[in-house]
């Protein structure tokens, strides 16, 4: 059996020696494209004159919003999101008539090599009217200043979630506690930019995309585009991370595409660093509210507003924050009564995209907020808070006040059997001790329940060749996780094959029948889950096969690691594979969609620190104990939790997209501060030792994302731990704590 242990990467030689292929390492004649770029974060654009960049040699057209019209502009994601409740305007290839961010783009310019383009985007002369811009979420709702004009006002998004009597809670309660928590401005950052090349030959369009969603990306571009999807291929090459970024779709995509198409010649673009830090940004918001609780910690009622910062316009997923955050808020906490008014506004600043966790970071750090709050309110231990609240194992499978059903899980145990793993007590023993001597060191936990999984489906196909090798087509695309091992664990042991007889592949809208993608930590439950049930289908279609060899029935045949037996006799894998090419039956293969639903993983995490006489906060240990339903992979599972846990670093103390009034991004990476190596604190990483399975027939439950879920919580709570002090915004700076 390989589901279980540590099987080393499968296909990580070329990410070690160099020899991967990214999309700019794509060798194709192909036409460079570059983007001028607004510097106001809201004008007129009154004309454009690229006559002088026409001159620059070997630029070859410079395209503005009235050369490339499209059949229709970029929406949202209507598989999770409806536009019904949305007040919002598609995204066309480039700015017409008006800019709205600071780094929009507003002309295309399209050149023999990228050091002409760049020579030439100088050379376009834009003259812009500027107009006041709002750049504050606060202020974008009162409509003083609108961002577009056609909507009459910036909020894009109202919707209240309410459950339970909350106006009667209030009145039943001891203590009425204010509650405000913000999570800033994030940039995602995969080390590789997203890249494009579009080339459109007879009317087909072949797209080569540094994508999370290869199929989904399609589809959308048949919608742009008018093209049939079956005239359109997307193939994904290797990607070098993305953090959920690069589902979304971007107009400079948009824009590379329409420009193949125009001049009827291939044409490619990839991001700068400064342009990646302005193509996706994320988080933002604060929720303000109160809270009604018990002497006991029982926490009764929570209400509030949050408010949720679009930029300048409705990127493909950021609606999925200010929809499932509310859902998410109640935790894995018994609160019935809870109301909860979400809003969405835009501003004058780069559009938000979702980040590795969406949504369940903000709520996360929301619900722990809340709950440390109680226990520094009520003076009572952090952990007799959440056992007081938290949903019993003998009310799962749990449905919350909005509707959300637990599947299944035991938090009560996990967190009483988890910080005694990880030794919570002890630590916060030795860290009151230490802080007599003058050291500032603290120790924070924090509860997580994460919903992952996401169908609505996934595909998987197994493929059996004359020889007895495997190949197996998922609808998966790893980025980076290197969860086609996992896949490739899965079938071998269905199959009860060598896995080195194994290659799963992805990521090719020729290749793979359909896929919905890699997101939302859902590829070892769903994709890995379809390729299983298509290996038992192929494992069927062989004991046919092998009952004709054996001229018996099907049901006298049995199987063991290689070989089918019947009656005292036997014959090999390889033989009934080459057997089902040669009879009248040719073939095994079988394809499946299969459907799944939501699943709920959850832990705890704790956290050590210390802060210098600078006001510099390490993370020197971090902890998790999860339950996170069958571990295909032990190794990739806590290679998640660390490289969650670094972001989380980030986020809890480092990172922050600082926008300024006038709408501009005041920070490169020389200042915005990614954790290395060096900032990476000491793990510990345990998964329960008896999981509770998702509903997917892996049992997976999903684990890319837990630790940055639950890491900024956790790292807060250990800062307050060490210096005595409340925070309730991320990050917590050096001039926070001194």
């Amino acid at each position: 059996m390989y589901t279980g242990k540590v099987i080393k990467r499968l296909y990580d030689d070329k990410f070690v020696n160099g020899k991967s292929t990214y999309v700019d390492d794509i060798q194709i004649s192909a036409y460079y494209a570059g983007f001028v770029r607004s510097p106001y974060a809201h004008a007129y654009i009154k004309s454009i004159d690229a006559s002088d960049s026409l001159r620059v040699p070997g630029i070859v057209a410079v395209f503005t919003a009235k050369d490339l019209q499209v059949k229709d502009g970029v929406g949202i994601w209507t598989t999770y999101e409806d536009p019904k409740q949305w007040k919002f305007i598609k995204r066309k290839p480039l700015a017409e008539g008006k800019v709205k961010y600071t780094g929009e783009p507003v002309a295309i310019v399209i050149g023999t090599d990228k050091y002409s383009v760049r020579d030439a985007i100088d050379k376009v002369s834009v003259d812009y009217e500027r107009l006041p811009a709002v750049t504050k979420m606060e202020e974008a709702v009162e409509d003083k200043v609108l961002v577009h004009d056609e909507l009459k006002t910036n909020v894009g998004f109202d919707q209240t979630y309410s459950a339970g009597n909350v106006e009667n809670a209030f009145k039943n309660a001891d203590k009425v506690i204010p509650v405000e928590v913000t999570n800033n401005r994030l940039i995602p950052s995969p080390m590789e930019p997203r890249g494009i090349i579009a080339r459109y030959e007879g009317g087909t369009l072949t797209v080569w995309y540094s994508t999370q969603v290869p199929h989904t990306a399609r589809a959308e571009f048949s919608k742009v585009f008018g093209i049939p999807s079956s005239k359109i291929r997307v193939i994904m090459p290797d990607v070098g991370g993305a953090f959920g970024s690069k589902v979304n779709i971007l107009p400079e995509d948009i824009s590379v595409i329409a420009s193949a198409i125009k001049l009827g010649r291939p044409v490619r673009w990839t991001a700068t660093r400064s342009e990646e830090m302005l193509a996706s940004e994320a988080r933002h918001n604060t929720f303000r509210g109160e809270i009604a609780v018990k002497n006991d910690g029982k926490l009764l009622a929570i209400k509030g507003e949050l408010l949720v910062d679009l930029g300048a316009y409705l990127t493909y997923t950021a609606p999925l924050q200010p929809a499932i955050i509310p859902l998410m808020i109640p935790g894995p906490y018994k609160v019935r009564d809870i109301s909860i008014r979400s809003r969405a506004v835009y501003t004058n600043t780069p559009p938000i995209t979702m980040y590795r966790g969406a949504s369940r970071p903000e709520a996360t750090f929301i619900i722990e907020r809340i709950m440390s709050t109680i226990a520094d309110e009520l003076k009572l231990d952090d952990v007799t808070v959440r056992e007081v609240n938290m949903v019993r194992a003998d009310e799962m499978p749990y449905t919350n006040p909005f509707g959300l059903r637990y599947d299944s899980g035991d938090y009560i145990s996990l967190l009483r059997e988890g910080l005694k793993a990880l030794k919570y007590q002890q630590l916060k023993g030795w860290a009151e001790e230490e802080r007599k001597k003058g050291r500032k060191v603290g120790v924070g936990m924090a509860f997580y329940l994460e919903i992952s999984g996401f169908g609505p489906w996934e595909f998987g196909e197994v493929r059996v060749s004359e020889t007895g090798d495997i190949l197996v087509i998922t609808g998966g695309t790893p980025h980076g996780q290197g969860t086609e091992t996992a896949i490739a664990q899965v079938v071998a042991d269905t199959l009860q094959v060598d896995i080195n007889r194994v290659r799963v592949v992805w990521g090719d809208t020729e290749t793979v029948a359909s896929s919905m993608g890699t997101y939302g930590s859902r590829t070892a439950s769903a994709a890995a889950s379809a390729a299983m049930v298509a290996a038992k289908e192929v494992l069927e279609k062989m004991k046919r096969a092998a009952a004709k060899m054996l001229k018996v029935d099907v049901e006298e045949v049995s199987y063991s690691s290689g070989e089918f037996s019947a009656q005292g006799r036997k014959v090999t894998w390889d033989e009934v594979a080459s057997f089902s090419y040669s009879s009248n039956e040719p073939g095994i293969y079988a394809q499946v969609t299969l459907p799944g639903d939501v699943t709920f993983p959850y832990g705890v995490h704790v956290a050590l620190v210390e802060v210098d006489d600078y006001g510099i906060i390490r993370v020197k240990d971090y902890k998790a104990y999860d339950d996170i339903g069958t571990v295909i992979n032990p190794a990739l599972a806590e290679g998640q939790i660390h490289g969650g846990a670094t972001q989380a670093v980030g986020q809890a103390l480092l990172e922050e997209a600082i926008i300024n009034d006038d709408g501009q991004l005041t920070v490169t990476y020389a200042d915005y501060f990614i954790p290395t190596a060096v900032e990476a604190p000491k793990f510990e990483s345990y998964f329960v030792d008896r999981p509770h399975s998702s509903a997917y027939p892996t049992g997976a439950k999903g684990v890319g994302e837990a630790a940055l879920i639950v890491g900024p919580a956790a790292i807060v709570r250990a800062v307050e731990d060490a210096t005595g002090r409340r925070f309730n915004k991320t990050p917590i700076r050096p001039e926070d704590v001194i």
